[in-house]
């Protein structure tokens, strides 16, 4: 949860970092594997955790337990975010609030992390082209993988709080069908179909929602702020798609153990806050849950894995599952889509091993530029040479018997070629939409653009947005400001005046690129 901005749902997919391996070489396959990759039962045990970081990790002093008052942060609560990934023996975590520093933290631990993606792991972490911005694969054995995706739903108004304030089902019902429940519908959509192939899928996410599973007959007649029971619609839409919640499997009875993550104290906090239980770890196909607990403070409530001082303004939850990992389908995976022209781009790819496969890239016509054959490999890398490439739109392409079989979208830039943000055109009339596209984006999970006021021609306050939306994390891309847009119920149509727009990368408040400015006029 979070009071500086409305959160949307953060779904995205994973790059390869710099010390990307190639499929088929998990860093720390069971000592039991067989050739083929898989352990010798075909099982794997992993602990799977989510943990919202409190604003990048950095923003919370650990002594006063007050927003960090030195500009460039606290550094230590990042240190003691480390130590509770650490603590609770994770293998793979979905992070919240990453502000940029996912890979950050990641590298500290030795461990695979993208910042778009805001998943971190000490196994090699997969962008397949088909996840569409939703999930990532990680490679917990050679050759063999499960499905993570992660999520942030947006904290405000936040349904508790109006439960509390008197409101009634229905209109609690109604906020969260129209607050929550549409961000959960790419998940709904896209998990289960993985599901039943027979990829193990884990959904970690700070959901700003209680669940269906807590807020039951019972637990309304034991605690006075559970008014009545509610079946919250984001919870039971994921339950109803098949995603089964790790914690209640391990403990199913919420009178008894209410495992609360929201919260072990907050700047923030309402001062008549409602705790509750609003960050899971979901999963769904060849998966068991073995156990989870609450990763929080030394002596809190439900807390199985404690650590003082506690960073952040959420209790995380680590889960232990046994998973049969599966073979990925073919697929092409670049290091990066932001390519600087005369670098090489290394692409990993999963192929059917057949004579004459090769990995190439594709013009922005479909034309073969350059291309690597893959040898008869399942798996690996290859690396494409860009030197003398025209700036532009491109793709990686795994051919296989001459047909295409997965194809990823990258983008060459020239060297120190900025990062761009334009509007479609310098004058708008009050309330007509805003056009914004943007170029060499960082491409993180939480990119945003947002209109600002700004009537001396100057400024350089970034916190003062008005109405914005998320990039979708993509490099190149446009979208329409106007008055569907978050805050545009506060602050749309924009009065007349002089504006800029901004590009600020993974829900931070740093402009990476040149402002675009524009003036709105009466209608």
């Amino acid at each position: 949860m979070t009071l500086r901005r409305r959160r949307m749902a953060a779904f995205a997919v994973a790059l390869f970092t710099a010390a990307m391996l190639p499929l088929g070489s998990a860093a720390a396959a069971s000592a039991s594997a067989t050739t083929d990759g898989r352990s010798a039962t075909g099982h794997e045990r992993l602990r799977v955790m989510t943990l919202n970081i409190f604003y990048g990790g950095d923003d919370l002093d650990l002594k006063t337990g007050d927003f960090c008052a030195v500009a460039n942060g606290c550094p230590q609560s990042l240190v003691q975010i480390e130590r509770a990934i650490k603590q609770a023996r994770a293998d793979i975590v979905g992070i919240q609030e990453p502000e940029r520093n996912v890979e950050k933290i990641a590298s500290a631990l030795g461990w695979y992390g993208s910042n778009r993606a805001h998943v971190m792991s000490r196994f090699p972490i997969i962008d397949p082209p088909g996840g569409d911005g939703v999930y990532v694969f990680v490679e917990v054995a050679p050759g063999r993988v499960v499905a993570v995706a992660n999520t942030h739903l947006p904290s405000d108004p936040y349904g508790p709080y109006l439960v509390r304030d008197g409101g009634t089902v229905k209109q609690v019902l109604d906020l969260e069908r129209k607050t929550r429940l549409p961000a959960v519908q790419n998940l709904v959509k896209v998990l289960p179909a993985l599901a039943r192939e027979g990829i193990p899928v884990m959904l970690t996410g700070d959901f700003n929602s209680p669940s269906h599973l807590d807020w039951t007959p019972a637990v309304a007649a034991k605690r006075p702020e559970v008014r009545y029971p509610v079946k919250w619609p984001a919870s039971s839409a994921l339950a109803a798609a098949g995603l089964r919640d790790t914690y209640r499997e391990a403990h199913p009875d919420p009178v008894a153990v209410p495992g609360f993550t929201w919260t072990p104290g907050s700047p923030e906090a309402d001062p008549h806050e409602v705790f509750d239980r609003i960050d899971w770890v979901l999963t769904a196909g060849p998966s068991r849950t073995v156990d989870s607990t609450v990763v929080g403070e030394k002596g809190g409530p439900d807390v199985g894995v404690g650590l003082s001082p506690w960073p952040t303004d959420h209790r995380g939850v680590v889960s232990t599952l046994d998973v049969v990992p599966s073979v990925p389908p073919a697929l092409v995976s670049p290091a990066t889509r932001r390519v600087t022209i005369g670098g090489d781009l290394p692409v990993a790819y999963h192929a059917p091993g057949r004579q004459g496969e090769r990995v190439a890239l594709l013009d922005g016509k479909g034309h073969v530029v350059t291309s690597r054959p893959t040898g008869p490999k399942f798996d690996g890398t290859v690396i494409l040479p860009t030197r003398g490439l025209h700036r532009g739109a491109y793709a990686v392409a795994l051919f296989s018997g001459g047909k295409v079989i997965s194809k990823a979208q990258v983008w060459l830039y020239l060297p120190g070629e900025p990062t761009k943000v334009q509007v479609g055109k310098s004058r708008y009339k009050q309330g007509e939409p805003i056009e914004v596209s943007w170029s060499n984006a960082p491409g993180m999970g939480l990119d945003w653009v947002s209109v600002y006021a700004c009537p001396a021609g100057t400024c350089t306050d970034t916190s003062e947005y008005l109405v914005y939306a998320y990039t979708d994390s993509e490099i190149e891309g446009h979208t329409v400001i106007g008055p569907t847009s978050i805050g545009a119920d506060s602050s749309w149509p924009v009065p007349p005046g002089q504006y800029v727009v901004r590009l600020l990368p993974d829900d931070g408040l740093v402009s990476v690129a040149q402002s675009a400015v524009f003036s709105v006029t009466g209608k």
